[in-house]
């Protein structure tokens, strides 16, 4: 049963995304934030990474993959904050973001925990959300999840198993 229920999000061109956009390629998805202080920037990294060596060992793999993040504070992800964001990270990376409705819809499908924390006197806040990349393959079911703890070394491998298994 596929996962990859409809959804339509907009990308940094200010373009309507949906998830026909990405038929026939896997998916690493990310939901994160711009502002996120630690953690969403670890997560892209590492993922960058994972890109590179897919690149340079598997080439004809890393051609079907298409990492996602998708903003899950889209009240200050503006098109602007993410276009800056971007270019700290893989060029890869497709970054969408959607109006609050969107977002949490595509947050819910996910179950993706989201929550934003207790605001600053200046305005700031942090969202509290879950750490976990989705793995989806080129028909929309998702076929791994890959959390925090685990090594770039570690998503290379379990992509490529799930990449190239043939069924008996």
């Amino acid at each position: 049963r596929s996962i990859l229920w409809p959804w339509s999000l907009v990308d940094l061109d200010g373009n309507l995304v949906t998830n026909k956009n990405f038929e026939g390629k896997w998916l690493l998805l990310y939901f994160g934030f711009a502002r996120c202080p630690d953690i969403c920037p670890s997560e892209m990294v590492k993922m960058g990474k994972v890109m590179d060596t897919l690149a340079k060992d598997y080439p004809e793999l890393a051609k079907q993959i298409q990492p996602l993040f998708v903003s899950v504070d889209p009240a200050r992800d503006s098109l602007k904050a993410l276009k800056e964001y971007a270019k700290d990270f893989h060029p890869s990376y497709v970054f969408l973001t959607g109006s609050p409705v969107q977002v949490q819809q595509m947050a819910k499908k996910y179950r993706v925990y989201v929550s934003k924390a207790d605001e600053t006197e200046d305005g700031d806040y942090l969202v509290d959300h879950s750490i976990v990349v989705y793995f989806h393959d080129d028909t929309g079911d998702l076929a791994d999840c890959f959390t925090q703890s685990m090594r770039p070394t570690d998503v290379v491998d379990k992509i490529i198993e799930r990449m190239t298994f043939k069924p008996e």
